[in-house]
């Protein structure tokens, strides 16, 4: 895999570096397993929310 792959966005120098593809694959991983929160769930994780 390249070290920098050009996103498809109007921005000609934003790149996504391999930590940024390993963090997308995770957050796909995680919505296919359904590992996902509400903001009403976040904001009680976080306590932001009684």
């Amino acid at each position: 895999m390249p070290e920098l792959v050009k996103r498809k966005c109007k921005n000609p120098d934003a790149y996504l570096d391999e930590q940024d593809l390993k963090d997308i694959a995770e957050s796909e991983e995680d919505i296919r397993q359904g590992r996902v929160y509400t903001h009403e769930e976040l904001g009680k994780i976080l306590g932001f929310h009684r």
